[in-house]
């Protein structure tokens, strides 16, 4: 496990609507510190779950180290309840998913309070959504993909903006039939990035709120989270304690 400590800010958190365009608004869970800054952005993409609990928290956990962080409810407002329902929701609003994702980054990049140096966080349909952005976007300079699906990005990975990390479990189905051409098309390209695996950690290990769940795993992939973000984005700026109870916040 990665040793760096972060202190922790105070943060606000709540929800918000994203416009998408002259006609269309998404709404979006945000979080950011209370004072200081500029801070580095961070767009946050849900899995094929929705956007719940658990996302929320993710929020909490980056705008607590310094991010000012948003996540875009990319299936408005609805959530599955069962896997087959998860696939439905991803079948129906994946195509239209990339316009809010990249309203979101807007909001940040234009936001006063945020230093333009934005970095992009996604699980399962949100990795993908993540991997599609670093292709694309030339305003990005990290992103982090936890157990999405590259395969329909093979062949295109030399054309990457940004460094990108990759994290998966070695249980899970996809990385099994995916992650020697992942591997090998990132290797080719020389460009920066990792990829991570974790063994007995299956899809979706690092949902806190699932059985398939892994706390060493889900732990360990957090910190080297922070780390490659700060590599390439920089490190958030530490909260300003002058004044403050020294022993309130919480140590990463």
């Amino acid at each position: 496990m990665a040793e760096t400590k972060h202190l922790q800010h105070s943060i606000t958190s709540g929800h918000v609507w994203v416009v998408v365009n002259e006609t269309s608004h998404v709404p979006a869970f945000w979080a950011h510190p209370q004072i200081g800054g500029p801070f580095p952005g961070l767009v946050l993409l849900h899995d094929d779950w929705g956007m719940g609990p658990h996302m929320r928290a993710r929020v909490h956990r980056f705008a607590e180290i310094g991010y000012y962080v948003i996540a875009p409810d990319l299936f408005e407002g609805q959530r599955a309840n069962s896997q087959l329902e998860a696939d439905a929701l991803e079948i129906y609003f994946k195509g239209f998913a990339l316009p809010k994702v990249t309203a979101a980054l807007q909001a940040l990049e234009t936001h006063r309070k945020c230093n333009r140096k934005m970095a992009v966080v996604g699980w399962d349909l949100g990795a993908e959504l993540a991997l599609e952005v670093a292709l694309h976007r030339h305003d990005i300079m990290a992103a982090v993909a936890f157990y999405g699906d590259p395969s329909n990005f093979f062949g295109q990975l030399s054309e990457l903006q940004c460094p990108v990390m990759v994290i998966n479990g070695a249980e899970d189905e996809i990385m099994q039939r995916t992650e020697a051409q992942l591997r090998a098309e990132l290797a080719a390209d020389n460009k920066p990035h990792q990829v991570l695996t974790y063994p007995n950690a299956p899809h979706g290990f690092y949902n806190d709120l699932t059985p398939m769940y892994v706390p060493e795993a889900a732990e360990d992939a957090w910190f080297k989270t922070l780390t490659f973000l700060e590599t390439y984005q920089g490190q958030p700026p530490a909260p300003d304690m002058k004044g403050q109870d020294l022993w309130s916040g919480k140590v990463y």
